[in-house]
């Protein structure tokens, strides 16, 4: 039976069907770049845009609330960097101090096929345990990742040119998570809502949401959220999707009514090139 406490956390991070999540944990694996230099400000335009939850590391939402921003949080729990091995993720916190900063749910992320698997998954495991024991929603972060020499293979030559297989691979990820407790799914795309959907068949019924990846185009990125609603996601979770753009109001209001309203990409952007001050710097 899941927990009150679950209950009532989980219905801040997804209000409603679906959420639009804003992650802002790459300042730590890639350092603060680009939108990321003053990730409390970038929370404070993705919350007064319309994003339902960010997710990062404690220090964040610390800033962010004393600085009077309110939006439920998720505290990642794991690390790693790239200046060491990026695909080992190793535990850097838990859910007792998430729990006494007042944060909504904790993140645990696995790469899946990595060598260091097993020992992310233990720490899945134990997460998954003390959220149980604390009522606190557990969200898994489940890529298919694994170091080749010192590089993240993310099998995009599978996602390219086997989609079968990479949906295989997404498949999985979605199943460990779900097996081993989890009470949301973030991984990545397959590409098309046809393979998603099966990825989401695979959650058990476990809300699963979409990464957004490096940027693109805003219409891509836009079909991209709309690919996954349709195939069941229950939202995104879309960070230099999100942060990277000249205009994040905007983007984040675009998706939103991609995410919330099941509105078509190519409607939302033609309404959006209607009002001439918006599209500025959107790369629409």
């Amino acid at each position: 039976m899941t927990s009150n406490g679950k209950v009532v956390r989980l219905a801040r991070i997804i209000p409603g069907a679906r959420t639009l999540m804003v992650p802002f944990d790459d300042d730590l694996i890639n350092g603060p770049y680009g939108g990321l230099t003053d990730p409390v400000a970038r929370v404070h335009e993705v919350s007064r845009a319309g994003a339902d939850a960010a997710l990062g590391f404690p220090r964040l939402f610390t800033r962010y609330t004393e600085a009077g921003v309110r939006l439920p949080f998720v505290a990642n729990l794991t690390a790693s960097t790239v200046l060491g091995v990026h695909t080992r993720k190793v535990a850097v916190g838990s859910v007792e101090r998430a729990l006494r900063l007042g944060c909504d749910g904790v993140a645990v992320h696995v790469n899946v096929s990595d060598r260091q698997e097993p020992e992310m998954l233990a720490t899945l495991g134990r997460v998954a345990e003390e959220c149980e024991r604390w009522g606190m929603p557990l969200l898994a972060i489940m890529y298919p990742r694994r170091d080749q020499g010192g590089t993240d293979d993310n099998y995009v030559e599978a996602k390219k040119y086997d989609g079968g297989r990479y949906a295989d691979l997404v498949r999985h990820c979605v199943r460990i998570a779900v097996e081993l407790g989890a009470d949301v799914v973030k991984t990545q795309y397959t590409g098309d809502a046809e393979s998603f959907a099966s990825v989401t068949a695979a959650s058990m019924g476990v809300p699963v949401v979409v990464a957004g990846g490096p940027r693109t185009a805003i219409r891509e990125a836009l079909h991209n959220a709309h690919g996954a609603i349709i195939g069941g996601a229950a939202g995104v979770c879309f960070g230099r999707q999100t942060y990277n753009r000249t205009d994040i109001p905007t983007f984040v209001r675009m998706l939103s009514a991609v995410v919330h309203d099941e509105r078509a990409p190519d409607d939302v952007l033609n309404e959006s090139a209607a009002q001439p001050a918006a599209a500025v710097g959107s790369g629409l």
